[in-house]
């Protein structure tokens, strides 16, 4: 199993259920030490579904989607720190 590991993208989204709570352009996921972490660049924001759970963290890949449920969000004005759980897709 990987110790280190890191994606990047350039689109992605946080939803809630159907509802996009932060669409993201420039992001990256790692894997550190056992956790998942999420840096990205948020293009908008929706304040109230952002606060919300269970929110997931997806990004485009060939064939689908990768997703993660996202366990905290740290949602600042030019920049989005979340810790996430393992991908699910």
């Amino acid at each position: 199993m990987f110790r280190r590991l890191r994606w990047y993208g350039t689109r992605g989204a946080i939803v809630w259920g159907h509802r996009t709570a932060v669409e993201l352009s420039a992001w990256s996921v790692r894997k550190r030490e056992g956790h998942w972490w999420l840096t990205a660049t948020p293009v908008r924001a929706d304040p109230f579904a952002s606060r919300q759970r269970a929110l997931l963290f997806a990004a485009p890949r060939a064939g689908g989607f990768w997703t993660f449920p996202v366990l905290e969000l740290h949602l600042g004005p030019a920049a989005i720190n979340a810790r996430l759980g393992p991908p699910e897709h």
